[in-house]
């Protein structure tokens, strides 16, 4: 207030009179939105104070509005929100690195910011894939079990899987290179991303349902045994069951479920 108000520091104590009537006439949310003057004596709370008076100074009008402070508050609120939920995602994700790291998992050392190339399977000839490399990209976010990372030339962004990304070199592109890579990463963890449809295999006994995978191509969606993925996934797989309305698929759900 001394420095809005342009008064000397010396004269705050003619503002202490002023500042303790306005905290016994605002409202508190303690008390129920009720200000203390209200509580303590049980009379009607009067307007709050708005005219300040310093020897020396003319008479002072002081705004009493707390819309521009609720509005601060509400900024401060929203920015100490989200800074915690960083935090707590972040603390999620070292936890999971190290567990995965005390598993064996094999680790990814892609960071934001980094310039990466990422593998595009489009058709299989020959029980083989054909692998070609897109980009340049560079990594914008670090996920769970992904990365997401912005094309440098057309802005879009989309989610790669680490097995599915390289590091942006033009010296290193020999096809055999691109291969080696692209089938060395064993043991990672893949992220159902939907579960498409669903067949019946008799050898099996068992329903197998075709997965895709997050930052996979479609190509490379799998089918899998649905007792497998009823234990790994098993609300991704009821939701499914429940939408697909198959009277054996729901019996046999149910049956895995017994």
């Amino acid at each position: 207030m001394i420095l809005e108000y342009s008064i000397s520091y010396q004269d705050w104590v003619y503002l202490m009179p002023l500042v303790q009537a306005n905290l016994n006439h605002s409202p508190v949310q303690s008390l129920a939105g009720k200000a203390p003057i209200v509580v303590f004596t049980g009379l009607p709370c009067p307007s709050p104070t708005s005219r300040l008076f310093v020897p020396g100074y003319d008479p002072i009008n002081v705004d009493t509005s707390t819309n521009s402070i609720d509005e601060s508050m509400r900024a401060l609120r929203i920015s100490i929100e989200k800074m915690h939920q960083e935090v707590t995602d972040q603390r999620g994700k070292r936890t999971l690195l190290n567990k995965k790291r005390a598993e064996g998992h094999q680790m990814v050392n892609f960071t934001i910011g980094d310039y990466v190339l990422r593998s595009r399977v489009d058709v299989k000839k020959q029980n083989k894939l054909l692998v070609t490399w897109m980009g340049p990209y560079v990594v914008t976010k670090r996920n769970t079990h992904s990365f997401t990372v912005k094309h440098l030339f057309t802005g879009k962004e989309s989610n790669a899987h680490a097995s599915r990304l390289k590091f942006f070199a033009e010296g290193d592109l020999e096809m055999t290179e691109e291969l080696r890579e692209h089938v060395s990463a064993q043991g990672v963890i893949l992220k159902v991303e939907a579960i498409r449809k669903h067949r019946w295999n008799p050898d099996m006994r068992d329903f197998e349902l075709l997965i895709g995978w997050e930052g996979l191509e479609p190509i490379e969606d799998s089918w899998e045994p649905m007792k497998v993925m009823h234990e790994d996934i098993e609300v991704l797989v009821g939701s499914y069951v429940g939408n697909a309305k198959d009277k054996e698929l729901t019996e046999h759900y149910n049956w895995l479920k017994a």
